[in-house]
């Protein structure tokens, strides 16, 4: 005949070890065991004789353990130090001689802190986890008129690696997007450029949630524009994460300055809307589309707004080909100016 749970409990309780953890359960009955997680509301306790014990958390009453853990806190840092689970069924954490009472909701998973140190993956060094895609394309025309055309996008992404535990980091977004054009005809030249970098770094406070500060310089000649500088900082939001589309929002104010070349000098306060979506249709083909809208707030009415579409083909592990629209538009640009920069490019793409 199979002894009874509560007789396997109490022989457990007997025979373990006087140093590891103790759960005392609501019918009287003691537990003794290495804790491996609290996850979920259930208790997972390893016995060196009966192997992994699983228990609910609504039957037990009081539990104490021995050696620090961590425990991860939904939306902040994880708090490491001993544990023990109040009578009112919250989760006590002691360390450097203060005390902290989390409510059972709040937390996600409790473990031991040694495992708990084994998941923190390091965050990289400048130059390392980069990740991204370059793309370039090039126009010839030979005719009454010859033109020569160039195109070339960087996009990059720098983040620490997945890790099983969420931890506070940083992220940094890179871009920068050179578009030439010269053309000759009839002893007439005519040359266009527009370069545009861009630097924006994150700090995701939770999984999804971060704050950014941005850095922006462009030189664009068709809107007359000699070096616009663009700062500012905001928040913003990973809306979806999946692994075949992804889609954030961020708004915030920048503080812009644009030299002409008429010699024209505009400073003004603008705020910031802008989205970014990237969608895996399937094993090779994908879609990007950035957008950033600049209202400003100096000057009812006007506005700018940045938007970079890329469709790609994968034709092998790293390369690709590639179809781009940019548009850059200046609702005021100075006479004599075009308000829209609008470049149509295909070309190959590298993947790193």
């Amino acid at each position: 005949m199979k002894p009874s749970i509560t007789l396997l409990v109490l022989f457990v309780g007997l025979t373990g070890n006087s140093f590891a953890d103790v759960v005392t359960l609501k019918n009287g009955d003691r537990v003794t065991g290495t804790l491996e997680t609290v996850k979920g509301g259930t208790l997972k306790l390893k016995s060196d004789i009966l192997g992994e014990l699983t228990i609910p958390m609504d039957k037990v009453a009081t539990y104490s353990v021995e050696k620090p853990v961590a425990v991860i806190i939904k939306g902040q840092e994880p708090v490491e130090g001993n544990l023990e689970l109040t009578p009112s069924g919250d989760w006590q954490v002691k360390a450097k001689g203060q005390e902290q009472t989390f409510k059972a909701a709040t937390v996600d998973t409790i473990m031991p802190e040694d495992e708990y140190e084994k998941l923190i993956v390091a965050a990289p060094k400048p130059w390392q986890a980069w990740k991204g895609s370059i793309n370039v394309g090039e126009g010839l025309q030979q005719g009454d008129q010859q033109t020569n055309t160039f195109t070339g996008t960087i996009n990059a992404i720098r983040e620490r690696p997945d890790a099983p535990v969420f931890q506070r980091h940083f992220r940094t977004n890179f871009g920068l997007a050179t578009l030439l054009s010269h053309a000759t005809e009839n002893d007439s030249t005519v040359t266009s450029r527009t370069l545009s970098a861009n630097l924006r770094q994150d700090y995701l406070f939770t999984p999804t949630d971060f704050f950014f500060g941005l850095a922006q310089a462009d030189h664009v000649s068709t809107q007359g524009i000699y070096l616009r500088q663009t700062y500012g900082g905001g928040f913003g939001k990973d809306v979806v994460s999946r692994p075949h589309t992804t889609f954030s929002l961020i708004g915030g104010v920048t503080y812009q300055q644009q030299k002409f070349f008429n010699g024209e000098l505009d400073q003004a306060a603008y705020g910031l809307v802008g989205e970014k979506l990237g969608e895996q249709f399937n094993k090779r083909m994908r879609l990007d589309n950035t957008f950033n809208f600049y209202p400003n707030f100096s000057q009812g009415g006007e506005y700018r707004f940045d938007t970079t579409t890329t469709f790609s083909i994968k034709i092998s592990t790293h390369f690709s080909l590639n179809a781009s629209v940019i548009d850059l538009y200046l609702s005021n640009p100075p006479v004599g100016s075009k308000t829209n920069n609008v470049t149509f490019s295909t070309g190959l793409g590298y993947t790193f």
